[in-house]
């Protein structure tokens, strides 16, 4: 069976638009990253040696999706597979009026998780400590993940559930092999990132949005 598949190459403007937006909630960002830091000297969610810097282009990537304007089709959101909550908590700190989900069947992850959004004071979150096999989804609810699943892991485990949408951050190689191994039909988009040689953080990375 054939998939509807789009591939949109998209260019540094949308880079500057996200730093913008990180910009604009800095203070809350940097706090985030404070107490992910401070997490992370307990629990492994992200790299042992990882940067400040590093960090925060992590969530810059995060917030990709709202200058592409592809979340204000649902209001609530599931973040699966968060681990430290990316992309889940800088877009729930940007994106205020929609509602945020963080998951993941690691419970350890899921009480740092608790905590860093308890101090940030983050009402538009709760978090689900399970398998997104074993969590409730409808149409009205859209799925972010970033770098956790391969994209068929991701549709056999969501099973019949009655999803409309999933957001994937991903490798856009990787993205491409991984749509080949879809047996039913959905409609693909892949946007890519053209950023420039001087943004290598970004090459060979892009979104890949799923609709059925």
């Amino acid at each position: 069976m054939k998939h509807r598949d789009l591939s949109i190459r998209v260019n540094k403007d949308l880079l500057q638009n996200a730093r913008q937006i990180y910009q604009g909630h800095e203070k809350k960002l940097e706090r985030y990253i404070d107490y992910l830091l401070e997490w992370n000297k307990k629990i492994n969610l992200v790299s042992r040696n990882v940067s400040r810097e590093t960090i925060r282009e992590h969530i810059v990537h995060s917030l990709l999706p709202i200058p592409l304007n592809v979340l204000d089709g649902h209001s609530h959101w599931i973040d699966s597979g968060t681990g430290g909550g990316l992309p889940g908590i800088p877009l729930a700190i940007c994106r205020t009026n929609l509602n945020w989900t963080l998951n993941d069947n690691i419970r350890k992850k899921i009480r740092a998780v608790d905590d860093i959004i308890n101090h940030l004071g983050l009402d538009n979150c709760d978090t689900c400590a399970k398998s997104i096999s074993l969590v409730g989804i409808g149409k009205s609810t859209g799925i972010v993940t970033k770098h956790a699943f391969k994209i068929p892991d991701l549709i056999r485990l969501l099973g019949d559930k009655s999803w409309s949408t999933i957001l994937m951050w991903k490798g856009t190689e990787d993205a491409e092999k991984e749509i080949i191994e879809c047996r039913k039909k959905y409609r693909f988009k892949i946007y890519e990132f053209d950023f420039g040689k001087d943004e290598a953080f970004y090459e060979g990375k892009g979104l890949v949005l799923i609709e059925r």
